[in-house]
């Protein structure tokens, strides 16, 4: 089950027009809504491990994830917009503790398909957030030149299982119409062009039943899938659903990959962390003491002198 390497050359003159995909539903195999819907709350659900509190779908049908308690990614092409509501979901469970925010606003991660906003405040220890991949990818091939550190053979990522997100094939409201599936991140392709977007992109290869790197509950992603997480094992966010397409005879799904930006993410985030608003306890020791030091002010002030006027 090794790296398709060696076809790059072949594959990259074939390559076909991707497909940006923005209102349908997700293809799992054997999908079945107990073990693929979040919403279903069934612990046979495929990321039962996971929890998905920080990930939702806005009132406008985009996706967000959570990189803090009030920092949020999504898709440059299909993000979230500002004043749109979004409700999270404390579990598994749409009648349990919920939050709703509006979109604050948000930027575009240089000439990516990432962007990158916020939430009018931040959300409570109740809901998630998730790390994000920081290795840098640039490559396909140990045998590029490249450092190894550059190449997708020697990344963390390469042949892991991850879980992959986009909309349910079953009737949910907006905000619960969630499914997930399962793909191994297997190719890496240089300088892609998808809705005028060029970069490098991360592949999970849609393989037949038992062939290649099959797994269960394989998935490809449709129209309405663009910007949900692709979340590791761990639950680190590794990339964002970016596009679809074909590479020699397989169809194949496009991400983004957080590694190659984790400092302009993490600048964001460090420019956009909410202010801590001081503890109770202590802004009342401060209130008590400011107010002890102006009353021995008072008691020590001098008479007043001079002459009395009536």
């Amino acid at each position: 089950m090794g790296l398709h390497s060696g076809r790059a050359l072949v594959l990259y003159a074939i390559l076909g027009t991707w497909t940006l995909h923005s209102d349908g539903a997700i293809q799992i195999a054997n999908f079945s809504s107990l073990t693929n819907d979040r919403f279903t709350n069934d612990a046979s659900f495929v990321a039962d491990a996971l929890d998905l509190s920080g990930v939702a779908i806005a009132d406008d049908g985009k996706w967000v994830t959570m990189l803090s308690s009030n920092v949020f990614i999504s898709a440059n092409h299909y993000h979230p917009g500002t004043g749109t509501s979004v409700t999270f979901y404390s579990g598994n469970d749409a009648s349990g503790l919920s939050a709703t925010r509006t979109i604050d606003g948000g930027q575009r991660i240089g000439s990516t398909d990432l962007w990158i906003g916020t939430l009018d405040s931040p959300l409570s220890n109740d809901f998630a957030f998730y790390g994000f991949a920081t290795q840098d990818t640039t490559s396909l091939n140990s045998n590029s030149g490249a450092a190894s550190s550059e190449n997708f053979t020697e990344s963390p990522y390469a042949l892991e299982t991850a879980y992959v997100f986009g909309r349910s094939d079953s009737s949910w409201s907006t905000s619960q119409d969630m499914a997930v599936g399962r793909n191994v991140l297997d190719y890496w392709l240089d300088n892609v062009t998808a809705g005028g977007t060029s970069d490098d992109a991360l592949v999970a290869t849609v393989n037949p039943e038992n062939t290649g790197n099959y797994v269960n509950y394989e998935a490809y992603l449709q129209s309405g899938d663009s910007g949900a997480p692709l979340l590791s094992e761990d639950g680190t966010i590794v990339g964002l659903n970016w596009f679809i397409g074909t590479l020699g005879s397989n169809a194949i799904n496009g991400f983004s990959y957080l590694g190659n930006y984790d400092a302009e993410i993490q600048a964001f985030l460090d420019s956009n962390s909410p202010v801590p608003e001081p503890a109770t306890s202590g802004l009342l020791l401060a209130c008590l003491a400011l107010g002890f030091t102006c009353f021995r002010r008072r008691r020590r002030a001098p008479p007043p002198v001079g002459n009395m006027h009536h």
